[in-house]
């Protein structure tokens, strides 16, 4: 698709025009169509014009984001949000998946995102906005000291054939393959995302899943025994065994026994 059309729908006049702007000088292969100051305009924007891609602000007056999308039956169309919220929020959109561009919007992660959606072209899953609403609402205080349970949470997993959908309780481990990750997981195949492990400590960093080595994170759930030696090795439910860096032994084994104690599982 060589021109894309796109409609931005946002309250803050000025940053609808800092974005056009932005587009029609680093991006002039798309072409805005419409532009829209709250939800309910830009419902009616979106069926008039058919957009392949959609700017979309999260926080409007009235309707949020949110509901926009919850009026269509289905999202034939590319969404990027545009979003005022913090750092400590931004592990929301990296659970889900979903492209968004922090206020003020930087140039370089215009183009990155534009570029993005180009070579994928598809609409946003249900399942992702699920995912996204469900750890907003989790992060509206900034980061929490104390960890929470990896029950009931689900991560999207970005790989060239989809989108997978994957309960953190079923994931066993996470190892990194150089640029990409693999996450080995309870019943199926194991998954490869084209991203560093480094992001993953940090979206996986408020649960109980810990980075024991420079090749692996592992999920406290799956652990069935810990042996003791200068870092030592912790035995999975899968029957592999990984190594524990040494300088993160003693943080390890403070966070392993919180868990246990957290979880009921220590008397």
């Amino acid at each position: 698709m060589n021109q894309l059309r796109a409609v931005l729908i946002d309250d803050e006049t000025n940053a609808r025009e800092a974005l056009t702007n932005l587009l029609r000088i680093l991006c002039p292969e798309v072409e805005i169509v419409g532009e829209a100051k709250n939800a309910d305009l830009g419902i009616e924007l979106i069926k008039k014009e058919k957009p392949n891609l959609v700017f979309l602000d999260i926080q409007m007056p009235g309707k949020t984001g949110f509901d926009l999308l919850a009026s269509f039956d289905k999202v034939d169309f590319g969404v990027i949000f545009t979003t005022a919220y913090q750092e400590f929020a931004i592990r929301a959109f990296r659970f889900s998946a979903i492209d968004y561009l922090l206020k003020p919007i930087d140039p370089d992660e215009l183009q990155a995102a534009v570029e993005k959606f180009k070579s994928q072209i598809a609409g946003v899953n249900p399942q992702q906005l699920q995912i996204l609403q469900e750890h907003l609402d989790s992060t509206q205080s900034p980061r929490l000291v104390e960890r929470k349970k990896n029950d009931n949470q689900r991560i999207a997993l970005p790989t060239a054939e989809g989108i997978h959908f994957v309960q953190m309780t079923d994931i066993i481990q996470c190892e990194s393959l150089g640029s990409y990750t693999k996450f080995h997981l309870v019943k199926g195949a194991p998954i490869v995302v084209s991203r560093l492990l480094k992001e993953y400590e940090e979206i996986l960093d408020n649960y109980y899943f810990f980075r024991v080595h420079q090749s692996n994170i592992v999920n406290l759930e799956h652990i069935k025994r810990y042996v003791k030696g200068d870092g030592g090795q912790v035995w999975m439910s899968d029957n592999t065994e990984i190594e524990v860096s040494r300088r993160r032994k003693e943080e390890f084994l403070s966070l392993l026994s919180d868990f246990y104690v957290n979880s009921g599982k220590l008397k």
